[in-house]
């Protein structure tokens, strides 16, 4: 399969060094979705040219950590090996589909951009994900990458390779959350109230997503020749239908929903690579949910 005349090169980034314990002693399970994944047969629905794997530390829960983020030089290092993926993959005409592990990894894939010039990014996703240290109750950067991308942040991760931010606020769209719980304040606006095109799922429902994804990457794109980056954390969707996620929430996005949005953002032709994150197969014991995902991501990316 093709996206814009570039091949699918699945670019597997297992890493689940943003998140929490989910119990004492256990470790997130997100870094076994790519094999999962694999399992579910996406592999088969959309035949990339070759799969990339960038081994990631094992995890630890980095308790007695003195910034309020879990793992941080950890992070900072595998970034860099992700991105060293990731610009490779675009420097050969390729797209790369990121399987994630989780959403930390945006840091490496938008840095990987950040080198080749001033990317743009839509960020789907039911949370926000816009918020400093301080304002965190896990200390996990997965809750935490849309602000570090653009800039907010520690700099250890905000600015590796001297490179900050990796993508302006203006340069994103953020689609999808429906996550409003109030959160101590900081010295950084909301999502709603920064330079981003927000847009929560209430407002994306009144419009339908095929005109919300028109509008995000007008507001995005100036024209200019640009890498776009599409991130999906698949907690977007609701949790009836998709549970196996570290932060599960009702009323989200169908699979139909999902499809149509994403259909219309890939057919725009500007997307140059995609993520996906957050799937935890550990809560799928079945292997059912990977399958409805691979079906659907199958069918987004299929377009034309």
């Amino acid at each position: 399969m093709n996206i814009a005349g570039k091949p699918i090169v699945i670019v597997e980034a297992p890493s689940n060094l943003g998140l929490k314990p989910p119990s004492p002693g256990r470790e997130p399970g997100t870094a076994r979705a790519p094999a999962a994944l694999r399992r579910a047969g996406l592999h088969e629905l959309i035949s990339p040219t070759r799969v990339v794997r960038v081994e990631a530390p094992a995890y630890a829960p980095d308790e007695n950590r003195t910034v309020n983020v879990r793992n941080v030089a950890m992070i900072a290092d595998y970034s860099r090996r992700l991105a060293d993926g990731v610009s490779g993959c675009l420097a050969r005409g390729e797209f790369p589909l990121v399987l994630g592990g989780d959403c930390s990894i945006l840091l490496g894939n938008m840095l990987g951009l950040r080198r080749r010039g001033e990317p743009a990014l839509i960020y789907i996703d039911g949370h926000t994900d816009f918020y400093l240290p301080e304002q965190s109750t896990s200390g996990g950067a997965a809750g935490m990458d849309l602000a570090f991308v653009t800039g907010w942040g520690p700099e250890a991760l905000t600015n590796i390779e001297g490179l900050m931010p990796y993508v302006r606020e203006e340069r994103v769209a953020a689609l999808g959350n429906r996550d409003f719980d109030r959160l101590p304040p900081a010295a950084m606006p909301s999502a709603a109230d920064s330079r981003m095109h927000y847009r929560d799922l209430g407002a994306m429902r009144k419009v339908g997503m095929a005109k919300a994804a028109k509008e995000a990457l007008a507001a995005i794109h100036d024209g200019t020749p640009r890498d776009v980056f599409l991130h999906v954390d698949v907690d977007v969707l609701d949790s009836a239908i998709m549970p196996a996620v570290d932060s599960p929430q009702a009323d989200g996005l169908r699979y139909d929903e999902l499809t149509a949005l994403l259909k219309a953002i890939i057919a725009s032709g500007l997307v140059t690579g995609m993520e996906v994150t957050i799937f935890d197969p550990d809560l799928d014991p079945d292997g059912h949910l990977a399958r409805e995902l691979a079906t659907v991501l199958a069918n987004s990316l299929r377009v034309g």
